[in-house]
């Protein structure tokens, strides 16, 4: 992971409500643009072009183009994050239907971020070039921490096999997630609809689900 000064990615926060109504319209430009010129052609210009406001402006609350493609990614994700989490109530391994259910939430409110996501994996390959990847690797890092914890609980209970590595099985089906939301839902030409969402959704959660647990009985297995 790259190390970086943690207080230089904190975003300036504005001292009056007049500043704090300037950073939301930089921050609603910049994911316009952002999203429409990808990472690499957009410029601070371009933003505060969108924004009808001043450089001045710009850097009063944030200090170049990553910080603010920061700002705008960190609520989608943290969305993200919500939506694929196991819903209260329900038994710690859960059904392979539960499962989808999961998977197709997590999918649709990606593909509601889909053209900012794709910007986040562009910035991110720049690698130390851009003060970008350390979030990326951050939060990344929280999904598959949490996928491998759930595992060696289940492991912990006798639930999945103890030749399982959950660390190492919780990286590659999140590689496997990411990969797929990226070659379906990023680079799709138009926005996925409904149904195509959740005919990728099932797939990937039973392909996750049985790679982990095994297959399941028909009459247990989630719908298509």
């Amino acid at each position: 992971m790259l190390e970086t000064d943690d207080s230089a990615l904190e975003p300036l926060a504005p001292a009056t409500a007049k500043g704090a109504a300037m950073r939301e319209r930089l921050l609603n430009a910049s994911a316009r643009v952002f999203a429409r010129k990808g990472y690499e052609a957009t410029r601070v210009e371009d933003i505060v072009k969108i924004a009808r406001t001043s450089y001045g402006n710009f850097y009063r609350h944030f200090r170049n183009k990553d910080e603010i493609l920061l700002a705008v990614l960190k609520p989608l994700v943290d969305e993200i994050y919500v939506a694929s989490k196991r819903r209260i109530g329900r038994s710690l391994k859960a059904t392979e239907a539960e499962f989808v259910e999961n998977t197709i939430a997590y999918l649709k409110i990606y593909a509601r971020h889909r053209k900012l996501l794709r910007v986040m994996r562009e910035a991110a390959a720049r690698g130390e070039k851009a003060t970008f990847l350390s979030l990326y690797v951050t939060e990344r890092s929280r999904f598959v921490r949490r996928t491998s914890t759930w595992l060696t609980r289940l492991q912990g209970l006798g639930e999945l096999s103890g030749e399982l590595d959950p660390e190492m099985a919780a990286e590659v089906l999140g590689a496997t997630m990411e990969q797929v939301s990226y070659m379906k839902l990023d680079l799709a030409s138009e926005d996925p609809g409904d149904a195509e969402i959740e005919h990728i959704g099932a797939h990937c959660a039973k392909i996750w689900y049985r790679g982990v647990f095994g297959s399941v009985k028909e009459d247990s297995a989630a719908p298509n």
